[in-house]
């Protein structure tokens, strides 16, 4: 995709001092307050992550794969052998006229156990390829780039805490009042702190962020030292 880069003066000075800055992958807005090379760096780290068709099979297959690592195994009944009850023959084989029983636990009882009763073990994790998942993480993050909805913050790491600051450097750039997803380098802990309070902002590290996540969110924003490197091919590697 073709990059242009223009001056964004519509930042508060709040933004600018505090060094939230910001790139829009649509028009790539940069502050004009950064100085070139820093923007030739990340712009090149981002577009590497960048994909010309966006696959929506694997985008689907990444969302089963990520929703299905997410359920969490609540329900446990008890089975015939673990309900309470007795293992006593309730009357004798023959000559009762009535049907034959072996246990008072039987499921066919009222009472009884439940047949293949869930027992908070079930594992519901699904394969996924390697390759396949980084394409559809790549996928949605070039359909968010392409609505303008991707913000890089470029500026030094935050020094305060305060969710009320954080609050209203979000609102300096622009971001959704609603869904934002904040990729955070892993030690950005002022980050993390500032935005643990705000209903708006789902805060994940760069290693955990997932394609749900990245779908879900109306606005993703990264901070500079968390976009994640470009997959390289095993072979590449091994033939350097």
């Amino acid at each position: 995709m073709g990059t242009v880069f223009s001056e964004d003066r519509g930042h508060s000075d709040f933004a600018s001092d505090n060094g939230f800055h910001k790139l829009c992958l649509t028009s790539l807005q940069l502050d004009f307050n950064i100085d070139t090379s820093r923007k030739v760096e990340i712009l090149e780290n981002v577009d590497g992550l960048l994909c010309r068709l966006v696959d929506i099979n694997s985008v689907q297959r990444a969302v089963r794969v990520d929703l299905a690592a997410r359920r969490v195994d609540t329900a446990h009944t008890l089975s015939r052998d673990i309900v309470h009850g007795s293992n006593r023959k309730p009357w004798r084989q023959k000559g009762t006229g009535r049907a034959r029983a072996g246990t008072t636990n039987s499921p066919v009882w009222r009472h009884g156990g439940v047949v293949f009763a869930p027992n908070g073990q079930q594992n519901h994790d699904l394969k996924r390829n390697k390759k396949e998942h980084y394409l559809a993480f790549t996928s949605v993050l070039t359909e968010k780039a392409q609505g303008g909805n991707v913000i890089v913050l470029t500026g030094e790491k935050c020094p305060s805490r305060k969710t009320k600051e954080f609050a209203l450097a979000l609102k300096a750039i622009n971001a959704d009042s609603k869904k934002n997803l904040l990729v955070l380098a892993d030690d950005d802990v002022n980050l993390l702190r500032a935005s643990a309070n705000l209903a708006n902002v789902k805060a994940v590290f760069a290693d955990n962020v997932s394609v749900y996540d990245v779908l879900n969110a109306n606005k993703v924003i990264f901070v500079k030292d968390a976009i994640p490197a470009p997959l390289e091919d095993e072979h590449e590697e091994e033939a350097k």
